[in-house]
């Protein structure tokens, strides 16, 4: 078994116990890319 079907099974059991990294690892294995997030130009200027 590996990794990846171990995570799901956890989160079968315990989905409050799953950390965002676990779930990012297992988009991407399954073909989703993770964006960067968008950074706000205007909160650096007027802060």
């Amino acid at each position: 078994m590996s990794n990846t079907d171990k995570l799901i099974l956890k989160m079968q059991r315990q989905p409050n116990g799953i950390k965002f990294q676990e779930l990012a690892k297992i988009l991407e294995d399954n073909g989703y890319n993770m964006k960067p997030p968008k950074r706000n130009v205007t909160s650096t200027f007027y802060k």
